[in-house]
């Protein structure tokens, strides 16, 4: 399960923005946990609600994300703290979604998300050059083996020194393993999150870039929405002109940051959406699934969504030559329909 850390400035909306993700799919688990507050959150998808109505499953099982809404104190500092981690609770996220407020004609959300940027780089460098000044204390004693560490590390020091955030730039499959277990903020995906009241501005400049999404969202509407019956949901968005549920676009865009697609797997007993990487293959969603179906992977059948709800079933699908045999080398499309085959 993808996890996805909420920041914002003070009166962003954030604790908003994650009441209605929570609300907008029904949480499957919430709590405070710490510093933040914690919530697992179905992913919608009218994909699966179409291939359960085809086979009428005794159960129907969405794919989640879990949504980490910090309390830590985000205030766009000037220089990097040494001090306690603010941002602890979210460097073990997979991505960042950065809320900020565009409510009336005094705000000033492109300044909120420089103030945000800079605060996430801060955080950064300050763990860069620590760890830097232990790699140094040893290189004087002659112990070398931290060298290419301190290389690498240099580079993201005089980036962040640069205010450029480390996730524009590049890096090796070496570089990647070196870095990874610093969790460092800024080479996270960022989505920002333009929270747009009555009087807001139409564009948010400079939220694009490198790794780096923006969506625009009506929370405290959206909030309204979800108040109402769902029957009534979808025509008073209509009505109020805000289109796509907030849940949707914030969802989606996440996926595409981190490169997600979605498969199924159908049946009578269950239709099930999983979650795996663009370009993974066929053993690597039959590992998703279990990892019994990876060891002894023989073949998938696979049939794209949509031709299986025109076939009706798998057989009707097979004789119409929309039912294909792939090996395991198979790269798996999004809304791929799988039955992994494999030996006990």
């Amino acid at each position: 399960m993808k996890r996805v850390g909420l920041l914002g400035l003070p009166q962003s909306g954030k604790s908003t923005v994650f009441e209605i993700l929570l609300q907008g799919a029904g949480a499957s688990a919430a709590g405070a946990h710490g510093r933040e507050h914690v919530g697992v959150v179905r992913v919608p998808d009218a994909r699966v609600d179409r291939l359960s109505v085809l086979y009428r499953p005794r159960k129907t099982a969405y794919a989640q994300v879990q949504f980490m809404d910090t309390v830590a104190t985000v205030s766009g500092g000037t220089k990097a703290s040494r001090g306690e981690d603010l941002f602890s609770s979210v460097r073990n996220c997979d991505a960042l979604a950065a809320v900020v407020a565009d409510f009336d004609a005094a705000a000033d959300p492109a300044r909120d998300l420089l103030n945000l940027d800079a605060e996430l780089a801060l955080n950064d460098l300050a763990l860069v050059e620590t760890r830097m000044e232990r790699i140094e204390k040893e290189l004087r004693v002659g112990k070398r083996e931290g060298e290419r560490e301190h290389a690498v590390l240099a580079r993201c020091k005089q980036a962040l020194e640069a205010e450029r955030p480390l996730r524009a730039e590049s890096f090796d499959a070496a570089e990647e393993k070196l870095l990874r277990g610093f969790q460092l903020l800024t080479r996270k995906p960022l989505l920002v999150i333009h929270n747009q009241g009555e009087g807001a501005r139409a564009t948010l400049a400079g939220a694009t870039g490198p790794g780096r999404e923006t969506v625009v969202l009506r929370a405290l509407l959206e909030r309204e929405v979800l108040a109402l019956p769902p029957a009534e949901r979808d025509s008073f968005r209509t009505e109020l002109g805000i289109g796509e549920d907030g849940l949707s676009m914030v969802i989606q865009a996440c996926y595409r940051l981190l490169g997600l697609i979605s498969f199924f797997t159908v049946g009578e007993d269950e239709v099930r959406a999983w979650t795996i990487r663009r370009g993974d293959k066929a053993v690597d969603a039959a590992g998703e699934i279990h990892s019994d179906l990876a060891k002894g992977f023989i073949r998938a059948e696979v049939t794209p969504w949509e031709q299986l709800l025109e076939a009706g079933n798998e057989a009707k699908a097979r004789e119409r030559g929309w039912l294909r045999l792939e090996g395991r080398s198979y790269e798996v499309q999004d809304g791929d329909c799988l039955s992994i085959r494999f030996s006990k």
